[in-house]
């Protein structure tokens, strides 16, 4: 595997799997973005994307001990994952629990330090997920330390992203190198707070990466107050989005995921939320893909 790379930890969301299918229909991932999925749902779209990854000679890890969602709730799955596992470009991933029979040459996830996996288990493991805990940082000496953190503004509503016009992002590769990782995860465009059916959406944002300062930011678009109907404040987020461009057009990666964002005003057609979040999703993505140290 590549020396340095990204990690996006995904909840297996519609939206972020779409955005995945996304940039393997274009061919526009390489092996140094290694999406771990936590599946949440039983849902057909995991196992097709986990194929075209595994026919493109691309990575992916699969929790298989959830710690959120209700896929792990049931035995019985119509879209069953075991199959692929025998996949070698599919790795396991598993949230460390006291007494977990961890399998040997696997992706081992930390998020307690008060109970932490034993030098033998850490031994077996390819690669070692470790959260931004100065308790767990401290403590876990491993080859292959993935360095997991939540750039992700914490709001409870979409207009609280008012609070921050930008938000530093993927900023911290350089430190994580510098420290002994040989990757950094994040939780891409969600945050790591989950809730399995969030809350209504009246207003809708863009969220849109950018370079600054030798790493990845998101400039975050909010409507008026007084919004209108979803339609009409995807509306004005565009001109919003278009004026923002205008002084920022060297500062972007002009990808297709951007371009047809732009297309859909272009056009005047509102193409929903989840729509917005793939193509605002992929185009992160792509964007931190480009600032990865070669």
């Amino acid at each position: 595997m590549t020396d340095f790379t990204y990690w996006p930890l995904l909840r297996g969301r519609q939206f972020d799997l779409l955005a995945l299918q996304l940039l393997m229909e274009e061919t526009a991932l390489t092996k140094q973005v290694v999406p771990i999925i936590e599946p949440i749902r039983d849902a057909a779209v995991l196992p097709r994307v986990l194929k075209q990854r595994s026919r493109a000679d691309l990575p992916t890890v699969v929790i298989q001990n959830p710690s959120v969602g209700t896929y792990g709730l049931s035995t019985e799955k119509r879209y069953p994952l075991d199959p692929l596992l025998a996949d070698s470009h599919i790795l396991q991933g598993w949230w460390w629990r006291p007494g977990l029979a961890f399998p040997a040459g696997q992706v081992l996830l930390l998020d307690d330090p008060h109970h932490l996996p034993p030098a033998a288990v850490l031994a077996k493991a390819q690669y070692v997920v470790v959260p931004d805990d100065p308790r767990i940082l401290a403590k876990i000496r491993h080859p292959s330390r993935i360095f997991l953190h939540d750039p992700w503004p914490r709001v409870a509503r979409t207009r609280e992203f008012g609070q921050y016009a930008d938000t530093p992002f993927f900023t911290e590769q350089s430190w994580a190198a510098g420290h002994g990782f040989v990757g950094v995860s994040d939780y891409a465009l969600n945050g790591a707070p989950y809730f399995d059916k969030g809350w209504p959406h009246g207003t809708i944002a863009f969220h849109i990466a950018y370079f600054r300062a030798g790493g990845v930011w998101l400039h975050h678009f909010l409507p008026p107050v007084v919004g209108g109907s979803q339609a009409e404040q995807f509306a004005y987020l565009q001109g919003e989005l278009r004026q923002w461009l205008a002084s920022h057009r060297h500062a972007v990666l002009w990808d297709n995921p951007l371009r047809m964002l732009l297309h859909y005003g272009d056009i005047d057609h509102y193409p929903g939320l989840g729509v917005i979040k793939k193509q605002s999703m992929a185009h992160l993505l792509v964007s931190i893909q480009v600032c990865l140290p070669d």
